[in-house]
Order: C-alpha cells, then structure tokens, then sequence
C-alpha cells in the first residue's frame, strides 16, 4: 500500500519516448494518482474509459484554464507506443494508444474533467515491468521539466545510492539528443538547474561526477543520490493539501477572488517559500481570534499586508482583477 501523499507510477512512464511541457507532465502526476487503485501486476486484467476530474489550480498556480486546457489537448494528440510481457509466455504485446481523449468543462467551476481510453489505462497502471514511489505534491511544485524527470530517477535509485550511466543515455532519457550539445550547457542548463530546484524543494537530490573513460573526452556520469535533511524545518519538502486549502480558503476572507487573484497568489509564494506550516498555524490562531471577535477583519488584514505576508518573503505585484461580461 502506498503511503500518504506518495504515488506510484510504471517506470516506463518515466522512459516513454514522447516530449511533455512541464505542465502536461502534472497532468500525467494528477492522472497517475487518479488511478491509483487500478495499478496492477496483471496484464489480463479489463480496463474501461476513466474520467479523471481535477483542480486547476492544484497543477496551473495562476489557476489559467486555457493553458490546462490546451496542455489536454496537446496530450491528446500524442501518441505513445508500448511492450508488456506477457507472463507465462515468452510474447510481447505492443500497443499505441494516445494519453487523452476528450475533455469537459464548466467555465469558472475551476474543474476541468478528462478522459483516458481504455488502451491509455494499461499504460498508466501495469506496474509488472517495476515502478517508482515519489510525492505527489514535490513533483508537481518543481517547475524545471527537468527537474521532474531528476527527481523521478533519485527516487528510483534513491536505494542504491546512486547509478552510473553513460553521457548519450542520460541525454536520451532527457529526450535532448540534439539539445545542449556542448557539456557546459548540458551541465548548467540542465544538470544544476535540477540539482538547485530539489535542494530546494526536494526531499532527494543528487549530486554528479563525469567520468573519462578510455577517452579524452567524457564519456560517462555517476550520480549519488542524497536525503534532503538539511534545513528541513525552513526547506519546502512538499505541500499537505488539507493545509495549502484551509490557507488559501482563510486567505480568500480577506482578498476575496472575486476581486483579484491575491489570495492564490499569496498561497503559492507562502508554499514555494516552504512557509505553509508556520502560515497554518498562524491563521489557525487569527481564525479563532476573528471569529471569537478578538480581532476585526480590518486588524487581521493589517497585519497581513504589513506584518506576516512580508515575513513570509510575500512580494506585492500588480493584481489581476476579474472582469465581469454583463
């Protein structure tokens, strides 16, 4: 059984040969986690359509339902070809299949609800060829493309402490063949762009070396993966959903979104700041004191906009106000 907050997805997600935006892969993190009860070891098993229903703004932060929308539909039109074994036999099944079939939404519901083909299903829940358990909401907060697919392979080997491959496979598994051929932009535009992001927000990371071999030139790159222990109580390692909703909805009291996005703004500055937890328990406390009339609406914006939003390294922008056809 997994664990709370962690999913557990078929490796060959992980290596399948198709490019995805950072945004269509939390779509394929929400649709993995949907599915979680269907993940089987069985190749014989039925699968039917699933409609997988989400939050927009639990993998879009500026809650833009067109950009999820077109992310949907790019999946849509990807096609993904696969190999199961079939156990007890020495045959292989290939399938193609695309990842989405359609869409439905209800505008300003802030849901968008899609569908995932039976074909599509088997590729997101056989696990018989191995599968890797990593949080959810770590994966879906890491911004870089890369850093996701860093942070699926630490979790993979986080149990052997690290692996060794060569420079050309590591490429292929980034989809980058033709990208970042000289190894300085393959080191800094890559490489240390995902080690930074999960120092930050990871609970694994890694570090690298390259390695010469039988060359003058390097050839291959070995990776020691690393529990992130260090500044944990100020190091953002993921997001408890019940508190990032109980934060935002207590924040929406005071900068209704009616009005503006300032509330879901503030919540994603508070969560990316690895500020959640002191944030909840801070307005726990204001939210009794509110509604004992301890303090006054006035008094607990004050001290937002003046006292904990600042300490929370909150940054004041222009606000999107919504604008209502008549």
């Amino acid at each position: 059984m997994k664990k709370d907050g962690f999913i557990i997805q078929p490796n060959h997600i992980s290596t399948a040969r198709f490019n995805l935006s950072a945004l269509e892969k939390n779509i394929i993190y929400i649709i993995v986690d949907k599915l979680q009860l269907r993940m089987t070891m069985k190749t014989t098993n039925e699968f039917t359509e699933q409609e997988v229903k989400i939050l927009i703004k639990t993998i879009e932060k500026n809650n833009n339902y067109s950009r999820v929308k077109n992310a949907v539909k790019s999946l849509g039109s990807k096609h993904v070809e696969f190999e199961i074994n079939i156990p007890g036999t020495n045959k292989i099944k290939k399938t193609l299949t695309v990842l989405t079939s359609g869409y439905d939404y209800i505008p300003y519901s802030g849901e968008i609800a899609f569908k995932i083909p039976s074909s599509a299903c088997i590729f997101f829940c056989y696990i018989g060829g191995g599968f890797t358990a990593f949080q959810k909401c770590i994966a879906i907060s890491l911004n870089s493309i890369f850093s996701k697919h860093m942070y699926e392979l630490c979790c993979r080997w986080k149990d052997r402490g690290g692996y060794t491959c060569t420079i050309e496979d590591l490429r292929s598994y980034l989809l980058i063949e033709n990208k970042y051929l000289q190894l300085a932009h393959l080191r800094n535009k890559v490489l240390n762009t995902a080690l930074k992001e999960l120092k930050l927000k990871g609970d694994y990371y890694f570090t690298y070396q390259l390695i010469k071999k039988n060359s003058r030139k390097f050839t291959d790159i070995n990776f020691k993966i690393h529990k992130n222990t260090l500044n944990q109580e100020h190091t953002f390692l993921g997001v408890d959903e019940s508190k990032y909703n109980y934060t935002y909805r207590f924040l929406c009291v005071f900068y209704p979104n009616y009005l503006d996005d300032k509330a879901l703004r503030y919540i994603e500055e508070i969560s990316n700041n690895g500020s959640l937890n002191f944030a909840f328990q801070r307005f726990k406390n204001l939210d009794k004191e509110y509604t004992s009339g301890v303090k006054t609406k006035k008094d607990i914006r004050n001290l937002l906009d003046y006292v904990i939003l600042p300490e929370y390294n909150v940054k004041k922008r222009p606000v999107k106000t919504k604008s209502h056809l008549s």
